[in-house]
């Protein structure tokens, strides 16, 4: 009892040390890298807050420019940022199963067949769980959204996935995330500071303006808290 009183009382001493540094301002490099993260995914989200309601307003996305990736006649770039993607399916996994005779004395023979139940059972379970649907392929993507498509560069190469071929979308502004399932293509999502703008952009291209104020997944995204309001115009830089 004496060891476990000592050692919780020194786990609060450490984690208030702990709280006194982190008010003072004295952050690790890792607080310092987590900090900036939440900062930009509250920025991002504010921008997406800013571009539904100058949507709703009439107004139009603001065009940006890219010297470095051909685009169609009369399409127009409105987001260039990075982005988590990842792609959802499942594969042709197979398994080796493995048989042999064994000779000897009966328990060794009945502990070298057990063995290789257990090791085809093992390889059995694997091959399953690497062939079931899954979310595969995690990489950072810069992703570019235009008027009609969103392209994605991968470890694969550069892919586009037009609003024309969306069978079903999954925006998720409060959690800066888009699925969007295809009539003939896997499923993608795409996860980032700026995923929440995406939601916003995606779902006005697939469903109209009118959408922005009637979807429920961008019901929260109704006006600016105090807090976050701002004087500059709207930008999905």
């Amino acid at each position: 009892m004496f060891v476990v009183f000592s050692v919780v009382t020194l786990i609060r001493i450490v984690q208030g040390i702990g709280s006194l540094r982190r008010k003072a301002g004295w952050l690790t490099k890792s607080e310092k890298q987590q900090r900036a993260a939440r900062q930009a995914f509250r920025d991002g989200r504010r921008r997406a807050i800013e571009l539904k309601a100058h949507l709703l307003a009439g107004g139009l996305p603001f065009p940006l420019s890219t010297w470095d990736v051909m685009l169609e006649p009369d399409e127009a770039l409105i987001l260039d940022a990075p982005m988590t993607y990842s792609r959802f399916y499942g594969t042709d996994a197979v398994y080796s199963h493995v048989s042999g005779f064994t000779m000897g004395r009966p328990a060794w023979v009945l502990a070298a067949m057990a063995g290789q139940a257990m090791g085809n059972a093992s390889r059995r379970n694997a091959a399953a769980a690497a062939a079931s649907p899954m979310w595969r392929e995690h990489q950072t993507s810069r992703t570019l959204v235009t008027d009609r498509r969103i392209l994605c560069r991968t470890n694969t190469g550069r892919l586009s996935f037009y609003y024309a071929g969306v069978s079903v979308s999954y925006p998720s502004p409060e959690e800066s995330t888009l699925v969007l399932e295809f009539h003939d293509a896997q499923p993608i999502s795409l996860h980032g500071s700026e995923g929440a703008s995406l939601c916003v952009l995606a779902t006005a291209s697939l469903y109209g303006r009118d959408a922005l104020a009637q979807h429920p997944a961008l019901e929260s995204f109704r006006e600016l808290e105090p807090a976050e309001q701002t004087a500059a115009g709207p930008s999905t830089r």
